[in-house]
């Protein structure tokens, strides 16, 4: 066979055609960034830090914005408010307003923010923030307080050791006071027994 005939027969190799590169949206950057403080309008910025993923055992609740409720809160870790609640809500860890919830009622938590309104007493064991669009009426007890400018405070507010140190000094109720001794009744003044005038009146007497 001919040098040709032998270079038409044998294989042809063609290179491995490189990866494609993935596909991006015109104006998209190749790394995702953060998303805006919120995750979406309304929301506050707390809620955003937090992880998508929550654990298994944490008791999450949200009520979502047009949502009313009313009645008690206690087997939740993490309360999230962006419709209306009106509620006591104690022994949560985390309690979240998002900047159009609204919560009536009394608070006890470890940590909250409050981007939306709050009214009620509400006590703090760890954090509460208040952010530029929050507003809270009523009083307020805290450990650790942060405010941002623009927020609204109309209450009171009572740092948790001022709460400890004021029931530490309490007064005590005055003791009895000892019952004073009966006094004594004065005696009848006895006569002496050398009475000079009775002598003279007796003498007069004797002479008439």
């Amino acid at each position: 066979m001919s040098d040709n005939s032998q270079q038409d027969t044998q294989p042809q190799y063609q290179s491995a055609p490189s990866a494609a590169a993935p596909y991006q949206r015109p104006g998209q950057p190749g790394v995702l960034g953060r998303s805006a403080p919120g995750g979406y309008p309304g929301s506050s910025p707390y809620y955003a830090a937090q992880p998508d993923a929550s654990s298994a055992t944490e008791r999450r609740l949200t009520i979502g914005a047009g949502i009313t409720m009313s009645g008690e809160i206690e087997s939740c870790d993490y309360l999230l408010v962006e419709g209306t609640v009106e509620a006591a809500l104690k022994g949560a860890k985390v309690l979240d307003i998002a900047e159009r919830g609204v919560f009536y009622g009394t608070v006890e938590i470890g940590d909250a923010n409050i981007a939306g309104r709050f009214e009620g007493d509400i006590t703090a064991h760890g954090r509460l923030t208040i952010s530029a669009t929050g507003t809270v009426t009523g009083s307020i007890a805290y450990k650790e307080l942060e405010i941002e400018a623009g927020a609204v405070i109309d209450g009171k507010l009572t740092p948790i050791s001022a709460q400890g140190t004021a029931a530490a000094k309490k007064p005590e109720a005055p003791k009895a006071a000892k019952k004073a001794a009966p006094a004594k009744k004065p005696e009848a003044p006895q006569e002496p027994a050398n009475n000079d005038g009775e002598l003279f009146s007796k003498a007069a007497t004797a002479a008439e």
